[in-house]
């Protein structure tokens, strides 16, 4: 029983982490020493009912991307704003989704 929760715990953190997009870079894409012109990671799931307004959620994210030799296109990070996240996630198109 132990084993199956400690599984499930880890599953989904991984989830989450792909979720909200994978902040860690590599040596290609390092983070920016400097957040100052980058909104915070923000993962809009954790967040269903709060439209974010907080400092900076209209700001881009940082994100980095790159081909690699075999043809691998690797992404980092989330180049939308909080408040645009939020609105892909949580029903923000023009269009009528019912």
């Amino acid at each position: 029983m132990t084993r199956l929760l400690l599984t499930a715990l880890l599953l989904l953190g991984a989830t989450t982490a792909l979720a909200a997009g994978d902040y860690r870079g590599d040596a290609r894409c390092p983070l920016p020493k400097d957040w100052s012109n980058y909104s915070e990671p923000y993962d809009p799931l954790q967040h269903p009912d709060d439209y974010p307004t907080f400092y900076k959620a209209d700001w881009p994210g940082w994100s980095c991307s790159y081909q690699r030799e075999d043809g691998v296109i690797v992404q980092y990070g989330d180049s939308r704003s909080p408040q645009e996240q939020w609105l892909d996630t949580w029903g923000g198109s023009n269009g009528d989704q019912n």
